[in-house]
């Protein structure tokens, strides 16, 4: 009885040195993770995560999105410093993106406010949603501008813009390429103009990626919604009518 009693304790007692010990390393760790995002040291961070013995290999998710007692993440500094280097590195290692503070900051408010266009590049390209809002109600977009961040105000802007574009590209594709959603009612033809036309609007939008102005990307996407409505204006019309076009087209 009094075996079993004091192994109990000790038992506790040790989980107990182990839960700390724990927090410990995991203090240290996010420290370690931290200096190095704040200098740019993207070799040491690289070679910590291809340490196979390193939890930053073993689990990285342990680390990667702590935050420190001002609420930011390793990936937050460094967008506030304009480290891009760190930030596509602790991305491609699994960093949550759109990860926000208790108020609701993104690392795209944090670059987005400090200046760094360099750094929206990267976090846009990997996916950062451009229409987050912070506690103040504003988006990076509006971060950036409240801070008199011109250039990334000029890069959110065209962003939104591209953005606005791909989705109408590929909303459209994708009813094409589902039956369920086009319910039969498109023609071969229509099949192969409205890829043709979303694929031309792709081609567009990659070759002027970097000079186009926003009024010249939404002028494509208008041009594209006026291609394509005599087509997607067929799923638009009752079973009834559509059948009855079909059967005039027929006699004709």
């Amino acid at each position: 009885m009094h075996c079993n009693l004091w192994s109990a304790v000790c038992f506790r007692g040790l989980r107990t040195v182990n839960k700390k010990s724990e927090e410990l390393l995991s203090k240290k760790m996010v420290k370690e993770l931290f200096e190095i995002a704040t200098k740019g040291d993207i070799e040491r961070l690289r070679e910590l995560f291809e340490d196979p013995e390193s939890i930053y290999s073993t689990d990285p998710a342990q680390t990667l999105n702590k935050r420190d007692e001002d609420g930011k993440s390793a990936l937050d500094l460094a967008a506030m410093l304009g480290r891009k280097e760190i930030v596509r590195e602790l991305l491609e290692r699994g960093a949550d993106i759109n990860s926000q503070t208790k108020k609701g900051y993104t690392a795209l408010h944090r670059a987005a406010s400090w200046g760094h266009p360099d750094c929206l590049r990267v976090l846009v390209a990997n996916g950062a949603d451009l229409q987050i809002q912070n506690a103040h109600g504003e988006r990076a977009r509006e971060a950036a501008a409240r801070y008199r961040k011109g250039s990334c105000v000029d890069y959110l802007d065209r962003a939104e813009a591209q953005q606005a574009l791909l989705s109408v590209i590929t909303a459209t594709k994708d009813i094409y390429s589902d039956p369920e959603k086009h319910m039969g009612r498109f023609t071969r033809e229509d099949k192969l103009s409205g890829n043709r036309f979303c694929d031309e609007k792709t081609d567009w939008l990659e070759s002027h990626k970097e000079n186009a102005t926003v009024e010249d990307i939404y002028k494509q996407k208008r041009e594209l919604e006026e291609l394509l409505k005599p087509i997607l204006s067929k799923l638009e019309d009752s079973d009834e009518d559509f059948f009855a076009k079909d059967v005039k087209a027929v006699k004709k």
